[in-house]
C-alpha cells in the first residue's frame, strides 16, 4: 500500500507529539514493506496513486484539506488527536455548533473538525477517552473508529540498566498542561534531584523557568536534547514523572518505562489506560501527592521494574501497532 500522512497545521517544534506520531507511523509502514509518505503542501501529488491518506490532528487547514482531498481520493482516514480540556458535553457544543461556515462564513478549529470528519471513512484514536469524545462530539459510529495504542519510538531494553537516584521529566516545559511548576515545587519541598529536559521558546519562557529553579541546587535544566541523549537520560533515571493536568497519552513516559524508569503519572484522563496498574498515579493538583509518589519510587517502595520494560515491549512496539493500522486502512472503499 502507498499511504500518505498529512499534518494540517504548521509544526514549529521538532519535538511536537503529533509530528513524532506521524513520523513513527510512516516508519512503521515502511518497516512492514509498504510505502509511507510524509506529504507537504509544496510537492505536486498524484492523489489517486495513494491507497490511503491519513490526516493527523485537526486545526489549521484541516477542513480545506478534507474538502480538497475528497475530490481526488475517497480513502481518507483521520486521527484527530483529541486531548480534551473540558467535559464531553462542552466539547460537543464547541465541535458541532461553534461556527457557521455555510451561512455566515464563520468557523473555529472545533467546528472545522465536525465539518471535515464528514469526508472521512474511518478514524484512529489512542484511548477509550478519545474514542468517546470523537464519537459523541462528531456523531461518528464507534464501528468506524479504530483504537490504536501509541507505540514507543525506541526499542525497549532487554536488560535492566544501572539506575541513578534522580527524577527526570521531558516536555514542552512552559506548556501549562505539563504542570512543570508543581513538579518543581514538589522537588523543592521533598528535596529530590530533578532534571528537566525540553524546549524553551524565547527569553520569556527561559526567564519563567529560571525564576522557578534559581537557588535550588537539586533542580537542573538540561535543555533540548537529541534522541541519543534522551535515551541516555531514560537509561539513567530511576523515576520519570509526568503529572500533567491534561495529556493525550504521554509518549515520553512510555519511552522512559521501556528504559527501566519507574513512572509517576497523572491520574487525569487517558494516560492511565496504558499502564494496567503499573504506574504510580497522582493528583496533578497536589504538590504533596506528586512529591510523595516520587520519593516512594526513588526509595523502592513502589517498584514495577523490570517487569514494566517487558510490558512496554509486548504491548506498544511499532510493529504491532502499525499492523493494526494497516488492517483498518484496508477496510476503506473507493
Amino acid at each position: 500500500m502507498k499511504i500518505g500522512l498529512i499534518i494540517p497545521y504548521p509544526t514549529i517544534s521538532p519535538t511536537g507529539g503529533v509530528k513524532i506520531q506521524a513520523e513513527m507511523w510512516c516508519d512503521g509502514f515502511n518497516m512492514l514493506g509498504h510505502e509511507g509518505v510524509l506529504i507537504n503542501a509544496w510537492e505536486t501529488q498524484d492523489w489517486k496513486s495513494y491507497d490511503a491518506i491519513i490526516i493527523m490532528g485537526y486545526g489549521g487547514s484541516f477542513r480545506l484539506w478534507m474538502k480538497g482531498l475528497s475530490w481526488n481520493n475517497k480513502k481518507i482516514a483521520v486521527a484527530p488527536i483529541i486531548d480534551p480540556h473540558v467535559n464531553k458535553y462542552i466539547y460537543k457544543f464547541l465541535v458541532k455548533y461553534w461556527g457557521s461556515q455555510k451561512f455566515l462564513g464563520l468557523t473555529s478549529r472545533f467546528h472545522d473538525l465536525y465539518l471535515g470528519t464528514r469526508k472521512a471513512q474511518i478514524f484512529f484514536t489512542r484511548s477509550n477517552e478519545e474514542t468517546e469524545y470523537l464519537s459523541f462530539s462528531c456523531d461518528i459510529p464507534k464501528d468506524k473508529i479504530y483504537q490504536i495504542p501509541l507505540s514507543v519510538r525506541f526499542q525497549p531494553l532487554d536488560v535492566m540498566p544501572e539506575k541513578e537516584n534522580f527524577c527526570f521529566h521531558a516536555s514542552r516545559l512552559y506548556a501549562a498542561n505539563k504542570n512543570v511548576a508543581r513538579l518543581i515545587q514538589a522537588a523543592i519541598k521533598y528535596k529530590f534531584e530533578l532534571y528537566l529536559g525540553g524546549v524553551l521558546n524565547g527569553k520569556e519562557e527561559e526567564d519563567w523557568l529560571y525564576s522557578q529553579i534559581e537557588g535550588h541546587e537539586n533542580i537542573h535544566y538540561i535543555g533540548l536534547v537529541s534522541d541519543d541523549e534522551l535515551k541516555d537520560w531514560y537509561r539513567r533515571a530511576k523515576v520519570f514523572a509526568l503529572p500533567s493536568l491534561s495529556e493525550g497519552v504521554g509518549m515520553v513516559a512510555l519511552e522512559a518505562a521501556g528504559y527501566g524508569a519507574e513512572i509517576v503519572l497523572t491520574n487525569v484522563g487517558a494516560p492511565k489506560e496504558y499502564w494496567d496498574g503499573r504506574a504510580r498515579l497522582v493528583d496533578p493538583l497536589s504538590v504533596d501527592d506528586i512529591g510523595k509518589a516520587i520519593i516512594e519510587c526513588l526509595e523502592g517502595k513502589h517498584k514495577k521494574q523490570p517487569e514494566l520494560m517487558t510490558f512496554i515491549q509486548r504491548e506498544y512496539s511499532i510493529k504491532s501497532c502499525t499492523e493494526k493500522i494497516v488492517e483498518a486502512l484496508k477496510t476503506m472503499k473507493d
